[in-house]
């Protein structure tokens, strides 16, 4: 049986931190592979600034060249509101052999018992929560906690700060791998 990464989220940009923490998370807990999934329409979010294809081509461009990564088109697919419960039952239909491993943030975590199904989802697969400076542990849900492993990514970077650098005309070199950043400019995305 083998184990696989499950990596869902706006990816409004995708950046160096999802790749590090995918990448250490992969060697960490062992996983065969990570599949990236940018969600259609956040049910707890605010919808992404980039729409569904540019954040979907991002992201593939982000682990282009990265063999233990894959991008997966299935939520966007899906359209309307994106549930995780439902893409891990799909997927577990996929890779009915395979072991899944939902990774998420602390934020996501914070909120977990607000998804939709929160127990049904924790019989479906395991989770592997980085955590970044500046949130503490104890304020992920005692049902989560007991079910997940924690890893501390130690790293910074959110999404949001580089969109507010690029609206503010700031640098963000080194904060997205290069050919992100030459496709934002070349969109004019998040001006």
């Amino acid at each position: 049986m083998g184990k696989i990464g499950i990596f869902g989220g706006a990816f409004d940009p995708p950046h160096i931190g999802h790749l590090i923490g995918a990448e250490q998370a992969r060697k960490e807990f062992e996983l065969e592979k990570i599949i990236f999934i940018p969600t259609n329409i956040p049910p707890h979010k605010e919808a992404p600034v980039a729409s569904q294809r540019e954040r979907l081509e991002m992201t593939r461009i982000a682990i282009r060249g990265k063999p233990y990564f894959e991008v997966s088109d299935i939520e966007i697919k899906r359209e309307g509101i994106s549930y995780t419960i439902d893409v891990i039952k799909e997927l577990k239909q996929i890779y009915p052999n395979s072991e899944l491993f939902l990774i998420m943030g602390m934020d996501e975590a914070k909120d977990f018992m607000n998804w939709k199904e929160p127990e049904k989802l924790s019989m479906l697969c395991k989770f592997i929560i980085l955590t970044r400076p500046g949130f503490k542990r104890e304020e992920i849900p005692e049902s989560l906690k007991e079910k997940a492993e924690l890893f501390n990514l130690n790293i910074n970077i959110s999404s949001s700060k580089i969109r507010e650098l690029i609206k503010n005309s700031k640098s963000i070199r080194c904060l997205v791998p290069e050919d992100i950043e030459n496709y934002i400019k070349k969109k004019k995305l998040y001006l």
